[in-house]
């Protein structure tokens, strides 16, 4: 018995998918590679001065008081272990949409998200220091029309550049 089937070749479009998922999937692993994608997995600072947009802000981070103490994750990003992935994976998007599709700013400023984590952060160090001196939340208290944060006072602890 002999198979007179003949196979049929892939249609063109079923081709153009496969070729453009390969170089999509070559791609994006040649940029995660080249970026040092793995080092954000960490708890390393410098993985933060993988971008030479970080340069300054590092440099004041490895001259402060916190450097023996605090690395950046540990300021900039939440406690919790689910908020911390998150947070870490939304940043990483985030900032590589920006580094590769936009104009990159001179410096960089914290969002009101990063505010907030970067002041809950401040109170789960030194709350028992901070809860003697002041109201540590973010409330509005004593008829001020903003929230007291840390940084309000502390502007150049950590490092010193835009937040």
């Amino acid at each position: 018995m002999e198979n007179n089937e003949q196979k049929k070749p892939l249609p063109v479009l079923t081709l153009t998918v496969i070729f453009a998922i390969i170089f999509v999937a070559l791609l994006g692993g040649f940029t995660f590679w080249y970026a040092k994608g793995f080092s954000y997995f960490s708890n390393s600072s410098e993985a933060c001065n993988n971008c030479h947009v970080m340069n300054e802000v590092y440099k004041d981070w490895r001259t402060g008081s916190h450097r023996e103490h605090a690395t950046c994750n540990d300021c900039h990003i939440p406690n919790e272990f689910i908020s911390k992935w998150l947070t870490k994976a939304e940043s990483g998007v985030s900032h590589a949409y920006a580094f590769t599709f936009k104009d990159l700013p001179t410096t960089l400023s914290a969002t009101q998200k990063s505010k907030v984590i970067v002041q809950d952060n401040c109170i789960r160090c030194h709350s028992q220091i901070a809860s003697n001196v002041v109201n540590p939340t973010t409330k509005v208290v004593h008829n001020y029309d903003k929230a007291l944060s840390c940084v309000s006072c502390h502007r150049n602890i950590g490092h010193i550049r835009n937040f």
